[in-house]
């Protein structure tokens, strides 16, 4: 049993980084929605039908820059929790390395393969000329969203978590305002949102690197940023899972996009965009809770204790769940509002608001999924992780998405994310209590207990 003097201390912690975690997810999801917005009311429905259809591209990008930070993070933390503090600097200057390489190979290859991406997402006519208005932007400049999102996991897992929130909604600020001067007072259109979200992922870049270098200049070195093989391995066995964890929902909208063209037309790509809009915001919150319990479950599993671990793992379970049900409720209660911000009306408002609810009794289980998956990487138990992240795009999605609308037609479209959540979910839950058990009984065998001292370093505490 955990004291209560103790719980008191985890319960402190625990908040301390999840809310924060929680705020900048939500932000980094708001880019897109505040762009879907402006396009929505300034340019029309086809417009915004066509920034979702491209955006898998982008959140490509994004997912391999958070999930690389992520394993850096994990890496940093845990070396950090045994107290080898020179192994972590050098964890965080071979990711600051690895993230550079990345960006600059992931600019390189979507500039060349733009039109086959732009193609092959099902953009055409109209569409597909302000897909490539929009997205040719964010390619040239994606460096950007590869550092920012990439470097705020790391100032996170250093426990400066404020400073990585404020960071985000600087970036998340600028957007909404260059939005509104370049998409509403001069009229530039897809090409305006473009250029408003790359130049606040600029200052959202900008401000975590200086912020990195200032505070921890001797990562900055030749010996800690050259990339090491073993290194590199590790950071990207752990980056799989929170890769995947960012990108799937991307791929989910390349399949329901496909299904709304065969059972809809460009009013239910329409439609699906706003729900994605909607969706990813609730999803991203709902990671923000496994994300913020992440760098303290690495720290507790790198000092082995396995009973802060468990505490940390339940509160972070509980308050994903009361989070769920209250964005479900205010999805549900607000629908109509929600749909009229995005521009919405006649027809297309009214088939948008049945699938915004249907697509509501999905939250529940998104919250539980994503912070079992969460917790799985941030004990570097990766195998499982993974399995969780991509059973999902790979087999229960796909299967939901071609069987349902066979029955409900488009209705049936807006409920195989629903359905998909509801088997993954009871997969995670089924196999966190099979390793639970295991670990209990291992530890049950051991002869001798061993008391380890819980305070964190100070760095940790902040």
């Amino acid at each position: 049993m955990i004291k209560n003097e103790l719980k008191s201390e985890l319960s402190r912690k625990f908040y301390r980084y999840v809310l924060p975690s929680m705020v900048s997810m939500l932000f980094s999801g708001f880019y897109s929605m505040v762009d879907g917005v402006f396009v929505g009311n300034a340019v029309g429905s086809q417009a915004l039908a066509a920034i979702n259809l491209v955006y898998p591209v982008q959140a490509c990008m994004n997912a391999t820059a958070f999930g690389l930070g992520v394993g850096g993070a994990v890496l940093m933390s845990k070396h950090m929790g045994a107290e080898d503090y020179e192994e972590a600097d050098s964890s965080m200057g071979n990711t600051l390395s690895i993230l550079v390489i990345a960006g600059l190979v992931l600019m390189g290859f979507f500039w060349f393969t733009k039109e086959f991406c732009i193609q092959i997402l099902g953009a055409t006519g109209s569409i597909a000329s302000y897909a490539n208005d929009y997205i040719s932007v964010i390619i040239l400049c994606g460096i950007f969203p590869i550092l920012g999102n990439g470097i705020t996991p790391l100032i996170r897992n250093q426990g400066r978590t404020i400073a990585a929130t404020l960071f985000m909604s600087s970036g998340l600020i600028t957007n909404i305002v260059l939005d509104y001067v370049l998409v509403f007072r001069m009229r530039m259109g897809l090409r305006g949102a473009a250029i408003a979200t790359v130049i606040a992922q600029a200052v959202v870049a900008c401000l975590s690197l200086s912020y990195l270098f200032f505070n921890n200049r001797t990562v900055f070195s030749a010996e800690k940023l050259k990339i090491k093989v073993q290194r590199l391995k590790n950071i990207v066995r752990i980056a799989v899972s929170p890769f995947g964890q960012t990108l799937i929902p991307s791929v989910i909208i390349v399949l329901t996009n496909w299904q709304c063209i065969r059972y809809g037309n460009d009013d239910a790509l329409a439609v699906f965009s706003l729900i994605s809009y909607v969706l990813a915001s609730v999803q991203l919150l709902l990671q923000g809770v496994g994300d913020g319990i992440q760098p303290l479950l690495s720290f507790y599993y790198g000092a082995g204790q396995r009973k802060e671990i468990r505490y940390l793992f339940r509160k972070g379970v509980i308050s994903a769940i009361i989070i769920s049900l209250l964005t479900a409720v205010g999805v549900v209660v607000g629908s109509r509002q929600i749909i009229t911000l995005f521009g919405m009306s006649g027809s297309i408002a009214e088939g948008a608001r049945p699938a915004l609810i249907i697509t509501a009794t999905s939250f529940l289980l998104v919250g539980l999924s994503r912070c079992i998956s969460a917790y799985f990487y941030a004990v570097e138990k990766t195998t499982v992780s993974s399995v969780l992240v991509y059973i999902e795009p790979c087999l229960f999605f796909p299967i939901a998405l071609y069987l349902l609308p066979l029955i409900f037609q488009l209705n049936g479209v807006w409920l195989a994310y629903p359905t998909a959540q509801l088997f993954l979910s009871a997969l995670c839950v089924a196999l966190y209590f099979r390793i639970e058990y295991l670990e209990t009984t291992r530890e049950n065998n051991v002869v001798g207990n061993f008391e380890i001292n819980s305070r964190a370093p100070e760095y940790f505490e902040g």
